[in-house]
């Protein structure tokens, strides 16, 4: 064991999040006299002697086949194993590196899962293998998604990527970095091009900064707008009311001079419609005078000459009317922060959800390794591991839930980066209880919740087949 702590520690005091380092000694060379190869994957080839020393059994050892690699118990691996060997005790982190080289969760059914390991941390590479040590130089970091290039006034300087040491020119053959940066190199441009694509490149953020503060205040009179049109619609259901409450006095009030003997001339006419003194008025709508006097007579303090016009009844739609959310739908909320909870878990049930809470995305991917939701609104900055990455993860075993980022962060390169984790949307924060019931309906509003469509599995397993998507009727 003391043999192995030194081949791990020996050489490799470089931060392991690099990737960059030796192969430790043993382990890259095959003999005496024979020079250590360069290693682009020492975090990689640390965990495979970790596994092929079987010190650690029951901490963390190979699966039966060997195709995969276990974490028995994470509080002892966090304790023991990271300090000594990598440096640091954060197990998010080490989960973060495994997903940079490419590993995948694996997500096993609780009939596969034996007795005493099922909060086990299953992770799988295709070139990761037991007692298959030429298969680690096959497995490389994933490519950032941007080159950093170091730019000062007077020239473009790229960081020499894939040279061996002490050659300054030379790129190694076939690698791909190294081929990058040579094709920067030959594509360099002299200072004064430089310079006017500089000042172009100012003119355009500065055209989008404009164009940024225009969709703001669009926004703004947007708001305005809907505002005054709240108000305005609230003044028509007024002013139908009164309309309504006139229309029955006047009824009543003609009733009453007709019992008095007053003679109402025949064709006048009233009615509006939904009202409860809409069949009176039809049945005394036309009053005529037994002895047959003209119907223009004159009444005391009424002058009617003309027959009331119908009105067809305006229908007019509650403002606080929105689509129906099918009720039954179980939600996973992914949020840190205890006001944020609270709210969205009011809002949620408002619309006939239910909620299940976690506070981080080791929690998340471990609940839905566990259960299956409706819909998930995952926070991107929490402790432990991120949203995205957790997305990420989650997204390896799942492709079909919808997640949803609840972050401040809408910079077009961070929604970008969002999606390309795997989050379906951005539900930017903050947010009001209808921007969170627009997300709902888009993603849940064809849909039958999961928990209808295992109690119809249950009832009729065979004529019942479960579909994330609802199905229209036959016409």
């Amino acid at each position: 064991m003391d043999d192995l702590g030194e081949q791990l520690s020996e050489g490799h005091k470089d931060d392991y999040d690099n990737g960059i380092g030796s192969v430790p000694g043993g382990s890259g060379s095959n003999g005496k006299g024979k020079s250590q190869r360069t290693s682009f994957n020492d975090f990689v080839r640390k965990l495979f002697l970790i596994l092929e020393s079987e010190e650690y059994t029951s901490i963390i050892s190979w699966s039966p086949d060997g195709k995969n690699f276990i974490v028995l118990d994470t509080n002892k691996f966090t304790t023991d194993i990271l300090p000594k060997h990598f440096k640091h005790s954060n197990f998010a982190s080490f989960v973060r590196q495994l997903n940079k080289y490419d590993f995948h969760k694996v997500k096993r059914k609780k009939n596969e899962v034996s007795e005493g390991i099922q909060n086990a941390w299953e992770f799988n590479h295709q070139y990761f293998r037991r007692h298959d040590e030429a298969g680690l130089d096959n497995i490389r970091r994933k490519p950032s998604s941007q080159k950093k290039i170091l730019v000062d006034e007077n020239s473009v300087i790229v960081r020499k990527l894939g040279g061996a040491p002490g050659d300054d020119g030379a790129f190694i053959a076939g690698d791909e970095e190294g081929m990058t940066a040579k094709m920067l190199l030959k594509n360099t441009v002299n200072k004064t091009k430089f310079n006017q694509l500089k000042r172009k490149v100012e003119d355009m953020e500065n055209q989008v900064q404009y164009l940024t503060n225009e969709n703001h205040n669009m926004k703004l009179d947007l708001q305005k707008i809907q505002s005054k049109y709240n108000m305005a619609l609230e003044s028509l259901l007024s002013t139908e009311s009164f309309n309504s409450q006139l229309i029955s006095n006047f009824q009543i009030l003609v009733d009453a001079l007709s019992q008095q003997g007053l003679k109402v001339p025949v064709g006048l006419s009233f009615e509006k419609g939904n009202s409860r003194a809409d069949n009176k008025s039809h049945q005394q709508r036309q009053i005529s005078d037994s002895t047959g006097s003209t119907p223009n007579a004159n009444i005391p303090g009424l002058s009617v000459n003309t027959t009331l016009q119908k009105q067809e009844p305006i229908e007019l739609l509650p403002m606080d009317q929105h689509p129906v959310l099918r009720p039954g739908f179980h939600v996973l909320l992914v949020e840190d922060d205890s006001v944020c909870i609270q709210l969205c878990s009011k809002f949620l049930r408002k619309y006939g959800c239910s909620v299940e809470v976690v506070t981080d995305g080791l929690s998340a991917i471990s609940t839905l390794e566990k259960q299956r939701f409706d819909l998930v609104l995952m926070d991107i900055v929490m402790p432990n591991l991120d949203g995205a990455t957790a997305t990420s993860i989650v997204r390896s075993f799942d492709n079909e839930t919808p997640i949803i980022a609840m972050t401040g962060n809408i910079d077009d390169q961070d929604l970008v980066t969002y999606l390309q984790h795997g989050m379906n949307d951005i539900l930017a924060k903050p947010f009001t209880k209808d921007d969170l019931h627009s997300m709902l309906i888009r993603y849940l509003k064809d849909r039958i919740p999961l928990s209808e469509q295992r109690q119809n599995s249950n009832n009729d397993p065979k004529a019942y087949v479960e579909e994330p998507m609802l199905k229209k009727p036959h016409i």
